[in-house]
């Protein structure tokens, strides 16, 4: 038996060298997928090369190459790699998944929802079969098909505790952007209350102030009244006593309501009603009324939304002094990405003062404008530029002014919103001032920060405000400068 064990040993050694010489390939693709397990990706990357430099053929080893480049994150060569295999051989089981995922991390949503549910008609892990379900339904959300996406984020959410309130979260804002409130809050809440993650809980707080708000925008109807409390440094007014009397508090009610007519999810047609009264605090002859109908329709579809109103108006001094206006507002707003909307602002305006025939004028505007949402109603930037031409009876009063504004709205925790507007102008007047004898010409300036507070009774709301103000003129009289502080109390259904 001693003599013959090294004969044994030298045929089984010959022996399994010519099974290694004929299967090189499948040694290198062993090691690969031991090395990948291993998250050693650049050896897993050499072996399932020589692999498939041994047998090119075999549409695994260049498989396994593109999921290298996968866990990478390398998604578009791995993408390019799937693509051959796939025109080779479509049914290696986890292809259609692996594809689709490299589709959703470039963006390209609309291929990633083709090869998920390809995916999910396939035999796959139960772990991979739910990743599809919620990764479908997020590539729906994010091409804003926000109906097609529910189901695949709730059946995400039922079989996995993992991604349970992820989806719940994302279920909301899709019933959310559908109108349905009732179960946006339901699912908004849940999150709120049960979210193991302080980030989603947050999140979920978050929508359910603008939820409110959007709830009593497609109301039926709405009710808004405002209490103001106003110091403003800068106001004096000709007195009979003294030749100038300052007046520098006033108190302010704002009552408002409309009601639609029409009410539909993609348009809205109604009138309104106001009334606006200002009471200065040592000089109620300035005071200031001010009542306005409101006849308006929004139309929109998934492209665009369309403002139009008419808005007729009487401003009263005293029975003797007084302003009627009548105004036509549209506004035209495009939706070219979820973030960005361009808009087109257009303005006409006849002013009618009575016992002062001079200063009758009619207006016309124009203007665009470019908003920034960089989380769908928490934080809005809006640009806006505008060119406005005023005819008057009066020379004096003729002129044309360009305008450049800047808005920001943002949402902070727990649920304050805060406000900050700077504007800047300048208004060039077409005829010589026939007092003056010069042409005057202006630059106007006007920033404003303000925080809105929501109060523990539904529907009501404390505003803070200040507003600071400068006009520069080339006619001394016209320059000025003031600030503006404001209390506000105000109700809204």
């Amino acid at each position: 038996m001693q003599k013959k064990s090294p004969l044994i040993f030298l045929l089984l050694l010959l022996n399994s060298t010519s099974i290694t010489m004929a299967s090189n390939d499948h040694v290198f693709f062993d090691l690969g997928i031991f090395a990948l397990h291993e998250g050693q990706t650049n050896t897993a990357r050499q072996y399932f090369g020589k692999a498939f430099l041994e047998m090119p053929d075999n549409p695994n080893y260049l498989y396994y190459l593109g999921k290298t480049e996968l866990a990478e994150k390398n998604y578009e060569l791995a993408q390019k790699q799937f693509d051959i295999v796939w025109q080779r051989s479509p049914n290696i089981p986890g292809l259609a998944f692996d594809l689709a995922t490299t589709h959703f991390y470039q963006k390209k949503y609309t291929s990633a929802v083709k090869f998920y549910e390809l995916a999910i008609n396939q035999v796959v892990d139960a772990e991979q079969l739910i990743l599809a379900y919620f990764q479908t339904g997020m590539a729906q959300f994010h091409l804003r098909n926000y109906e097609r996406a529910i189901p695949y984020l709730l059946h995400a959410a039922k079989n996995s505790p993992s991604f349970k309130f992820t989806a719940y979260y994302y279920a909301g804002i899709c019933f959310y952007q559908q109108h349905e409130w009732t179960l946006a809050y339901n699912y908004f809440k849940h999150v709120k209350m049960h979210a193991p993650r302080r980030y989603l809980r947050r999140q979920a707080l978050k929508w359910l102030i603008p939820l409110k708000k959007k709830q009593a925008q497609y109301s039926p109807y709405n009710l808004y009244c405002k209490f103001s409390i106003v110091y403003d440094d800068n106001v004096t007014f000709e007195s009979t006593e003294s030749d100038m009397e300052s007046d520098d508090r006033l108190n302010s009610l704002l009552l408002f309501a409309r009601y639609h007519l029409v009410n539909e999810s993609d348009c809205r047609i109604g009138m309104g009603y106001g009334h606006y009264q200002s009471s200065h605090m040592d000089n109620s002859e300035s005071n200031l009324i001010n009542s306005h109908l409101y006849f308006y329709g929004i139309f929109h579809n998934d492209i665009f939304q369309w403002n139009t109103e008419l808005v007729p108006s009487y401003f009263w001094l005293d029975r003797h002094r007084f302003l009627y206006q009548t105004q036509w507002r549209s506004r035209l707003r495009f939706w070219i990405e979820k973030s960005v909307v361009p808009s087109l602002h257009c303005s006409y305006t006849m002013d009618n003062h009575f016992h002062d025939e001079h200063r009758d004028s009619n207006r016309h505007g124009i203007g665009l404008g470019l908003s920034f949402m960089f989380d769908p109603d928490f934080y809005h930037l809006e640009t806006l530029f505008t060119s406005e031409k005023i005819s008057s009876s009066h020379q004096n009063h003729n002129y044309e002014t360009l305008k450049a504004e800047l808005n920001l709205n943002v949402f902070a925790y727990p649920s304050c919103t805060f406000t900050f507007c700077a504007r800047s102008a300048f208004r060039n007047h077409e005829h010589l001032n026939s007092f003056y004898q010069i042409k005057r010409e202006e630059h106007q300036y006007q920033a404003r920060l303000g925080i809105e507070i929501p109060l523990q009774y539904k529907g009501l709301f404390l505003e803070m405000k200040y507003q600071w103000s400068k006009t520069d003129s080339n006619i001394h009289v016209y320059t000025f400068q003031k600030n503006l502080f404001a209390f506000q109390l105000f109700f809204q259904h």
